[in-house]
């Protein structure tokens, strides 16, 4: 009965333009808030996803050991890895600091890595990670892979030349040069940690790093999130040396996680904002429903059940606003790329036909072309990732912000007496 009659008080104030606009505002301004939170929440984490993927995936992996073993002792670890049911995959690579140099140009190379020349037909991530621009993925001896952004600076297409330079005390002669083929140029999508990578197989590694260089060894699991215990494990084991990906990016998570807090901590204080306009909206509608909440009580409804009537209109805005914003929320997570780029094509779209319009008349600069994802941006698109426990943990804050704003005005019409109403009128 108290739910029926929450309805009909809803759909009678429709008529009231007064609180009907109060009451869809405050929907409006619900959904737009939970539509942010979604959208903000889903962004930072899939930015923290899409980083730390290609980071595991390329630099620092789930576990990685510290360079100090020879090649021979580096695969029996490897093989001791293996054996653990919660390893996807482990290998073995060493890598230097080197210059790579063409056309009269130089550019440094962080990580300068030998791997197994069969390693991209058995790490399926690493495969994955890195997307052929030009040529093949083949570490052949004096072989090369770099990236596209490397290419471009050294002006070098596919089967070109490079020179890479090492200078390391680490090697017997102080500094080595070798010339190099390039077999395939890739992208990461990730545009800073392009200018940082080249690949080479272990025979050339082995005529540049010869045996003074130190093997390591590194471990992808088939759960991430169970690196700390893995890694535990293996120290008990007698395996030292140890780093996991959540030690190699302690800094950068730390402050991504800060950054999304604080945007959910905003959010969250504009959503408390918005929902105190229920209250306003109920307490208006008590006024308006005076004389209906006497008969009620004339008739033998309780407080606690005119309280309930209006608690549940509060509860229902509620609802409404959450099931638009979530609806709405996770549909533009999903398609947010495909948003932006017909977003970005309709400005383009537009800016050409005036500027074709207006060059009939007079002369202009040709409007610069807008684009979301250029070749300088870090990441070749949005990452997102729609979290299922956040979602619940906003709807709950929504729902819980409602209630107690309803309370309030709802006690108060439960407290109205018959008599007051028919002597007031």
């Amino acid at each position: 009965m108290e739910t029926m009659l929450s309805l009909r008080f809803i759909k009678e104030v429709r008529k009231n333009k007064n609180i009907s606009g109060s009451s869809l505002v405050v929907v409006i301004v619900i959904a737009l808030g939970i539509i942010f939170y979604i959208s903000a929440v889903s962004i930072m984490n899939g930015y923290i996803y899409g980083i730390m993927k290609i980071s595991f995936e390329i630099k620092s992996f789930h576990i990685d050991m510290n360079a100090s073993y020879n090649y021979d002792s580096s695969v029996a670890m490897k093989n001791a890895f293996l054996k653990d049911k919660r390893v996807l995959f482990a290998s073995v690579y060493r890598e230097s600091k080197v210059l790579l140099s063409a056309n009269g140009k130089n550019t440094g190379i962080l990580y300068f890595r030998e791997n197994d020349e069969n390693i991209f037909k058995e790490d399926i991530g690493l495969d994955k990670s890195l997307t052929l621009v030009e040529g093949e993925k083949n570490l052949s001896e004096n072989n090369i892979l770099i990236s596209s952004k490397t290419a471009k600076k050294l002006k070098v297409r596919l089967n070109d030349h490079v020179f890479v330079f090492l200078f390391s005390d680490n090697i017997e002669s102080k500094l080595v040069v070798k010339r190099l083929k390039i077999a395939g140029i890739f992208t990461t999508g990730f545009v800073e940690l392009d200018e940082q990578l080249a690949y080479i197989g272990k025979k050339t590694g082995d005529s540049i790093f010869k045996d003074k260089l130190k093997y390591s060894a590194f471990v992808k699991l088939k759960n991430y999130k169970d690196v700390g215990k893995v890694a535990d494990d293996f120290s008990h084991f007698g395996i030292y040396g140890l780093s996991t990906w959540e030690e190699n990016n302690y800094n950068d998570l730390t402050a991504l996680y800060f950054e999304k807090n604080i945007i959910a901590f905003i959010v969250i204080l504009v959503l408390f904002v918005a929902i105190l306009n229920i209250l306003t909206t109920i307490y208006i509608t008590v006024l308006e429903k005076n004389q209906e909440i006497g008969i009620l009580k004339a008739v033998g409804f309780s407080p606690p059940n005119i309280t309930l009537v209006f608690l549940l209109y509060g509860i229902f805005l509620g609802v409404t606003g959450i099931v638009f914003g979530v609806v709405l929320g996770i549909f533009v997570m999903l398609y947010l790329n495909e948003i932006l780029k017909f977003s970005v094509a309709i400005i383009n779209f537009f800016n050409e036909t005036i500027y074709n319009a207006l060059s009939l008349f007079i002369v202009q600069e040709k409007p610069r072309y807008i684009e979301i994802f250029s070749k300088d941006f870090y990441l070749d698109k949005i990452y997102t990732d729609i979290s299922s426990g956040e979602i619940i943990f906003i709807t709950l804050v929504v729902m819980l912000l409602s209630i107690g704003a309803s309370v309030i005005p709802a006690i108060k019409a439960g407290n109205i007496k018959p008599n007051e109403v028919v002597r007031n009128g």
